[in-house]
Formats: C-alpha cells, sequence, structure tokens
C-alpha cells in the first residue's frame, strides 16, 4: 500500500481509501491510522476522530477480549482472521459485524493490519474467545460451496462448472468434513456462521 517502508505518519492511504467496504488501517500496536469514508457511515465516527484510537475502544466490553485476541493474531503472528464481533456506533447501538483482520506485510515484516467490517449474520457470543482455524477448501470447493449455496443439485453443478457427476460428490464429501457436518442444510449453516460466502459490507445504521 504505498511506500510502506516508511513511518505510519507518511504512508499513503490510497489502498483504504479505495475499499467500498468499511475498511480501517492500524498500526500492530493497535492504534488507528485511518478509515475510509464507507466505515465513517457505518459507524458515524469520522476518521478524524478515531484515529489515534485503540481498536477495542468502539467494542463493547465483553466482546473487547475476543477482538484484541483476533487483532493480536493477525499483527503478531500474521495470520488473517475472520469472525463474527459487535461494535456501538455513534447513536449507541451495538450492532453485529463480520470482521477480517488482514495483516499488510513487506519482506516478511509486519507493519499493520488492515480491518474490514461486513454485515454480521448470527448473534454475537462474546464467550467464544477462540476462533478455530478456517477450513481448508480449494478455489474448486470454494466455488462448490457457493453453488450449493443458492441451491444447484450435484448435476447442475456437474454441468456448470464442466465436471463429473462424481467429482462434484468427492468436493462435497471433502467440503463436509472440513466444515463437519453431514447434510446440504448444515453445511450452508456453518459457511455462513464462518465467514466463507459472500456478504454484504456493513451499512450506515438507519437512524
Amino acid at each position: 500500500m504505498g511506500d510502506m517502508t516508511r513511518g505510519p505518519e507518511e504512508w499513503d492511504f490510497w489502498l483504504v481509501d479505495s475499499i467500498i467496504v468499511p475498511a480501517a488501517l492500524y498500526d500492530t500496536d493497535g492504534y488507528c491510522l485511518r478509515i475510509n469514508a464507507a466505515a465513517e457511515r457505518a459507524s458515524g465516527v469520522p476518521n478524524a476522530e478515531l484515529v489515534g484510537r485503540y481498536v477495542t475502544d468502539l467494542v463493547p466490553p465483553d466482546a473487547r477480549a475476543n477482538v484484541e485476541a483476533q487483532f493480536r493474531r493477525a499483527a503478531e503472528r500474521g495470520e488473517p482472521t475472520d469472525f463474527e464481533t459487535s461494535f456501538v456506533d455513534t447513536l449507541g447501538n451495538r450492532r453485529t459485524t463480520r470482521a477480517q483482520h488482514i495483516p499488510l506485510q513487506e519482506r516478511g515484516e509486519i507493519l499493520g493490519v488492515l480491518i474490514l467490517a461486513f454485515e454480521g449474520r448470527n448473534p454475537v457470543l462474546p464467550d467464544l474467545a477462540a476462533v478455530q482455524p478456517l477450513p481448508h477448501l480449494t478455489q474448486r470447493q470454494q466455488e462448490i460451496l457457493e453453488l450449493l449455496a443458492a441451491g444447484l443439485s450435484t448435476a447442475e453443478m456437474a454441468t456448470k462448472l464442466k465436471l463429473s457427476k462424481e467429482t462434484v460428490r468427492n468436493h462435497l464429501r471433502h467440503i463436509f468434513r472440513e466444515l463437519r457436518v453431514h447434510t446440504r442444510p448444515e453445511a450452508i449453516a456453518a459457511a455462513q456462521r464462518l465467514g466463507l460466502l459472500a456478504t454484504p459490507g456493513l451499512a450506515p445504521q438507519d437512524t
């Protein structure tokens, strides 16, 4: 994202500003460097007020430990995280959101963390501080998972992807094992819970 070999105060923020969903850039200590226009609209907090504040400042007390743990995974271990949590907007509303913490690295050094916010699908469970690793799916299996969520049958998937039905079945078996489920509805629910299916960016709260 621009020249990140310089200090954070000199970074070029074009990346975070160009993202269409709510996005925020934090340094590795957890302090905000920049939020984009979509994040300003969603949270009701202008960039100027959020810069310099800690990553859990808008998070309810019962969800802070989880957010802190997820941020540290990204900032210290370089592991992207994808989880559901909540925050409190300027109207005082507690809102569920799915957050992705993406470590930004250069030459093996973690320079910052980009946080993206999407509409949450499930009620927040603050006691789930330890998030399990995401299932390992290939690109093809991710495609099949999305077709599964769209309601396509095995035969329809095979036709669309130009695969044999047995190949599709093998991919489905792998997906089910990774998600630890036995049926298609269970697979869709688990994928939604884990954020494996596309969700819209977090929108502003209606007043």
